[in-house]
């Protein structure tokens, strides 16, 4: 009973749809997905459809091995090539490694997908994805089709500390992997791992500093721009001990961290726990609660990771001996989100075209990408969020559509939407929301800057284009007084541009219409509210770029 009462505890802390007082099933994953080597880090998509894991000292593993550009798997004899590796694997392991083939840092990604039932077709991607190099996904991004995986790697050749981004095709290939870029991230441990929300703004990452409060610790960075995370933050004294704190994994309700430490008190080794982040600012923490059994064993239980979809959490262990994947139902099924597919199209043709998906909440800066090479899209918008979408791609003009789905409502169908994309000329409008102003002041109210950094990421994104900032007023008022405060309010946009977002100013004109250019008579209020607008037009389109820097004649 003492035992029961504690896992209510647990539990309820989660979420209150959590099944209390259940006899708990532990499922091994099946001998497709599990072998006799050692199997960790599983990450589920959305859906809890496709698992990725990573099998470790696998001989069939991949085998390119990239230095000065040339592939050695292909230039190197047998003997020679596993030499070669043996040297990597002493570097990065600091000591003599004697059996690269079979040793940790041999680590491939694999995926297992439900076709006929539970995870049945598993296969082993080729490079990019998996190289001779230590590989593991260590979570999914908001966008689907792109995993986070460790180490950075170059093109041509050699692997540092990090992490980075990889992308699939629509033929089910994977893109190069994409360093991300961390301020001030290094680690003094071997062992890496890290999480990110499922909305995309938060990262926990486990590593070791100088902050540290023993060994590895857990950490907090926050998304700052599409491509980099702020300087990680200890959680503190309370959720880290003089132990190792590792593997940790956001639940999609944003308040939940899942994690694995061997502190003192645990069943043997590492055991699963879990904490609560009590604030909105991800500053004040619960104190860590470990699971009990059957969940924890007296063996190593590691890498947690729930899927809300499925009510599964899944994790691995060393309960049979080596590390396997297993999983135990600890929630009933519970979509957090609505899964959003469709087509980016060129309205001209009506044939789909690449090219970028921008998402996010309707009150923020677009905080996800999802890229596409085949014109298709298809990711998870969260429930009871309205979500701004806009496709966008180089020497196009888009328009953005909201969805918002109801928390409440359980959705048994995908949504689908096309997004449509304007070929650019001279003479487009740049549709954006309304721009805010001071009453009767050329000052932008900061409510309107994101606007604003949605128009400078469009400059930074089409650096081949010059724009026209057109400022209006309505009829209230002297013409000259109404003429000045159009011009001034214009000139105040290119100056956010120029000096905050570090936007070219030979790209940017202005001129001021005060209220020569309504779109209505400015009978009421409501109307001449909608004379009050700034407009941006196409100017000018360049061959080159940088002629648009330099004020040159290559236009279009």
């Amino acid at each position: 009973m003492k035992g029961r009462t504690l896992l209510y505890l647990i539990f309820f802390s989660v979420s209150p749809l959590l099944m209390y007082g259940q006899e708990f099933v532990i499922e091994k994953l099946n001998d497709k997905i599990n072998s006799a080597y050692d199997e960790i880090s599983p990450v589920i998509d959305v859906e809890g459809k496709t698992l990725f894991f990573t099998r470790v000292g696998f001989p069939e593993f991949e085998k390119t091995l990239v230095e000065n550009g040339q592939d050695l798997s292909k230039t190197l004899k047998t003997p020679n090539y596993s030499s070669y590796l043996q040297n990597i694997y002493t570097r990065i392991a600091d000591k003599i490694v004697h059996n690269p083939e079979g040793s940790v840092f041999n680590q491939d990604i694999w995926v297992a997908e439900s076709e006929n039932h539970l995870f049945d077709k598993v296969s082993h991607p080729p490079y990019p994805l998996n190289n001779a190099l230590p590989n593991s996904v260590c979570a999914i991004t908001p966008s689907n089709n792109e995993l986070v995986v460790i180490n950075r790697f170059e093109k041509v050749g050699g692997m540092k500390k990090g992490f980075s981004i990889v992308r699939q095709y629509a033929d089910e290939s994977w893109s190069f992997p994409e360093p991300i870029d961390i301020e001030d991230y290094y680690n003094t441990s071997p062992d890496v791992s890290m999480t990110i929300s499922s909305d995309g703004s938060v990262m926990i990452l486990a590593m070791e500093k100088e902050d540290s409060y023993g060994m590895t610790d857990l950490y907090i960075s926050f998304k700052k721009d599409a491509n980099t995370w702020s300087s990680p933050k200890n959680l503190g004294p309370k959720v880290n001990s003089v132990n190792r704190e590792v593997t940790p994994f956001i639940s999609d309700d944003n308040k939940t961290i899942f994690f694995a430490s061997n502190r003192l008190g645990t069943h043997g080794g590492m055991d699963l726990f879990i904490i609560d982040c009590l604030d909105d600012k991800w500053t004040k923490w619960s104190r860590p609660r470990r699971f009990i059994k059957p969940i924890n064993s007296a063996s190593d239980e590691s890498q947690p990771f729930f899927n809300a979809t499925t009510g599964y959490l899944y994790f691995s262990s060393k309960r049979d001996g080596s590390s396997d994947i297993f999983r135990v139902k600890i929630a009933p099924p519970n979509p957090t989100g609505v899964v959003v597919k469709g087509h980016i199209y060129n309205s001209n043709t009506n044939k789909p075209i690449s090219g970028k998906v921008l998402s996010g909440p309707e009150d923020q800066v677009y905080r996800n990408v999802y890229v596409s090479d085949d014109g298709s899209f298809r990711f998870v918008v969260p429930k009871g969020e309205k979500f701004v979408l806009k496709a966008e791609k180089q020497g196009y003009t888009g328009v953005e559509e909201t969805v918002v789905f109801s928390k409440s409502y359980i959705y048994f169908k995908e949504y689908e939407i096309d997004l449509y994309l304007d070929p650019m000329s001279v003479g487009s409008k740049i549709e954006l929301d309304p721009i805010y102003f001071a009453q009767s002041k050329p000052i932008v109210l900061t409510s309107s800057y994101p606007t604003l950094n949605t128009l400078a990421n469009f400059l930074k994104e089409n650096q081949n284009i010059s724009i026209r900032i057109e400022g209006h007023t309505d009829n209230q008022g002297e013409k000259s007084t109404l003429q000045k405060l159009s011009e001034d309010r214009a000139k105040a946009i290119k100056e956010y541009l120029v000096y905050k977002m570090r936007i070219a100013p030979l790209r940017i004109e202005t001129i001021g219409y005060g209220a020569t250019k309504p779109v209505n008579d400015n009978s009421s209020e409501e109307l001449r509210k909608q004379n009050r607008r700034v407009e941006f037009e196409v100017t000018k389109i360049y061959k080159d770029p940088a002629l648009g820097l330099k004020g040159g004649k290559n236009k279009k």
